[in-house]
């Protein structure tokens, strides 16, 4: 199945403490959904929740897809991570973590993926690869 849709993000709750951050963001989209060579519609929802320091974070998500084509599908994601050294705003902020991810509904129903992550003010850049050989890769811009 392959999905294609713009996406809704909303910051719901943020604490910002002397040494920490902490955040809970609720999202969704709407697009097209492609499945054994058929198009639909389809929608994604989720919740994210994350707390991080200079040095430490932890996150967890859980999302579903309702698809008009196929089975719905949902999953949850689990990350810890530590940073190597304490970065300020104006420096590349990186990040070695460990994901597990759950998706119950593939005939593969857990990854553990090895990443790292690299930050510099509103530009996210991930890679990793799973126990599996799996790779990944994400790029985020926030404006």
């Amino acid at each position: 199945m392959q999905f294609y849709a713009p996406q809704l993000d909303y910051l719901v709750k943020r604490w910002n403490g002397t040494y920490y951050q902490s955040n809970i963001y609720v999202y969704g989209a709407y697009g097209t959904a492609t499945f054994q060579n058929q198009n639909g519609g389809a929608g994604l929802g989720g919740i994210e929740a994350d707390s991080e320091s200079r040095k430490y974070f932890i996150s967890g998500k859980y999302e579903k897809m309702w698809a008009n084509l196929g089975p719905d599908f949902y999953h949850a994601e689990f990350r810890l991570g530590a940073a190597p050294y304490e970065a300020e705003f104006n420096e590349i902020a990186s990040w070695f973590m460990i994901q597990y991810q759950y998706h119950p509904m593939l005939l593969k129903k857990e990854a553990i993926t090895p990443l790292i992550r690299l930050f510099y003010k509103s530009v996210l850049f991930e890679t990793g690869v799973s126990t599996d050989g799996d790779w990944m890769l994400n790029f985020m811009f926030h404006f």
